[in-house]
Parts: structure tokens; sequence; C-alpha cells
């Protein structure tokens, strides 16, 4: 296996970078669409494992994070579904660029699975594996978690924005900082148990999208001990998604694995390498033989 660093811009002008995770003989390409404001390094031991199975792995910064991030957030006016309607697509249309031999599958963590469905040119993929995908409504949250995420999006980050011109949560230990347009949209669509595709928002403020005609096969893996995708904001997300391949999930429990925790995030922490990540790769392969051919 190489590593490269890449990068490319998208349709509105902005430089996205990343790295391709590339082995001796590939048979197909994994684009990895990461967590809201999560650092992309946390998920590269994962895709280096997918990467020594046979697949180039593509790990990369939506536009207001890592290597990708402006020099100031400070008065940005990116939008936080700027990454499904921008980025995500401007990272498919490089790699078919760079690859054209090369079937292309999706990897979706939280908001990289959310969002794919803004995609304007999800033609060309074999299908998804996400891992935590669904609402954020906070009502549907354990008391604890509903009380520390309101605190987040409706009192830390007012102030944070107040003096320091966005949501300045890295030096805190919170998350990566996010500009105050990303945050406040996001906020809007944890409000709504409907999520992005509450009326306020779907066919308004975005467009409709392939939700209602996802062009491939989907699973969606999800943790019994995640205090956000959880057993009522998973199907509160997916059955606002139509396909005519299968939509399938599967539910994960900490007992069943032999571990303490597996939360938002325990998919791709090193310790589950022999306890989930075989799951990651075996549905990535199924899904690579699965005939997939629908024009829309």
């Amino acid at each position: 296996m190489k590593t490269e660093s890449f990068q490319t811009k998208t349709s509105d002008g902005v430089t996205l970078r990343g790295k391709l995770f590339i082995p001796e003989k590939p048979k197909a390409i994994v684009q990895f669409n990461c967590g809201t404001a999560a650092k992309k390094e946390f998920y590269q031991p994962f895709l280096e494992y997918l990467s020594h199975n046979g697949y180039l792995c593509c790990l990369w910064d939506y536009r207001d994070s890592g290597t990708s991030a402006p020099s100031t957030l400070k008065d940005c006016a990116y939008k936080f579904s700027d990454y499904g309607l921008l980025d995500m697509p401007a990272i498919k249309t490089f790699l078919e660029k760079q690859y054209p031999d090369l079937p292309l599958l999706l990897f979706g963590h939280s908001a990289g699975g959310q969002q794919v469905g803004l995609m304007p040119n999800l033609k060309g993929y074999k299908g998804m594996v996400g891992f935590a995908v669904s609402t954020g409504y906070l009502p549907h949250m354990p008391l604890g978690y509903k009380l520390q995420s309101f605190y987040f999006l409706n009192i830390f980050s007012p102030i944070s924005k107040l003096f320091y011109g966005y949501v300045a949560a890295k030096r805190f230990g919170i998350m990566e900082d996010l500009p105050w347009p990303v945050l406040k949209e996001w906020r809007s669509w944890c409000g709504k148990p409907n999520y992005l595709f509450h009326p306020q928002f779907y066919g308004n403020t975005i467009p409709e999208g392939h939700y209602k005609n996802m062009p491939f096969p989907i699973h969606i893996f999800w943790a019994t001990d995640d205090p956000i995708s959880n057993e009522r904001s998973v199907p509160g997300f997916w059955n606002n998604v139509k396909s005519s391949f299968n939509i399938s999930f599967e539910k994960i429990s900490p007992e069943e694995i032999q571990v303490k925790s597996i939360g938002h995030f325990g998919f791709f922490k090193k310790k589950m390498k022999d306890k989930l990540w075989p799951k990651g790769l075996k549905k990535l392969d199924e899904l690579l033989t699965s005939p997939v051919e629908v024009n829309i």
C-alpha cells in the first residue's frame, strides 16, 4: 500500500484536500465521507485496513475542516449542506477522472451518510455502507446527552460566535472548529423530528435531491449504545429515503462483541479491527458484486 496526498476543486471554486490509500492491485474505490467536525485522521486506521484488503480508499476533509479549511473561519459563509451539495460531488468527480476503470463505493459516517442524497451526481456508485446515519433530533437522545447537545448548540456556540466569529470548539476538546453558518444550519435540522426532510428545509432551503430514488443498495450499521443514532433516530431518517434497491440495517450491541461501549464513533476505533471492521469489509465486498445499473 502507498499513500498519496491530493487536492481538487469544487464547482464553486473551493479546494478540497485529502489522502489516497492505494493497494498494489485495487479492486475498487471507497470514497469515505467523515462525520461532522471529526478529524479525518481518526478514520485512517480503518481505511488502511480496507486498503490492505484491496480497496483504494479516499479520505478527505470537508471545506471547513483540516487541510481543506480556509485560513480563518471567522465570517466564513460555508453552510452545512455544502458537504453534500458541493464537496461530496467534487470528490466523486475527482475519483472518476483519476480511476475511470475502477468501481466506486461509498462509506459514510453520520453526516457523511446523511447528505449523500443531496449529491447531484449519484450515478455510478455500486452502493453505500454507513455507520450511525440517522437524524440528529435532540428529543430522541438520552436526557444527559440531550442536555449536553442543547448546551453546545444553543449556548456554547452562540457565545463562541460572539467572541471568536466562529464555533471555536477545538480548543475546548469538543470537536473540530466550525463556521457559524454551518453550525446554524445543522442546529436548525436538529430541531425537527424529520431533520433535513422537514418542509422548512426539504425542497426549500435545500433541494430534494435523490432521497426518493437512491440508485444503489445501502447497508447501515448502528450501535445500541449510541446516544445520537438510536432505535428512534435511525428509522426517523431512513423512513424518508426510498430506493428500488435494498436498504438494510444491522444493529450492533457492545455485549454481542464483548466490549464496554461502541457509541457514535466506536466502529472506527483501532480496538474494533477484529470485531467490527470485518463486518464493514464484508458488506463492501457484497456491494461490489451486486448488479447496479440505473440512470438518474
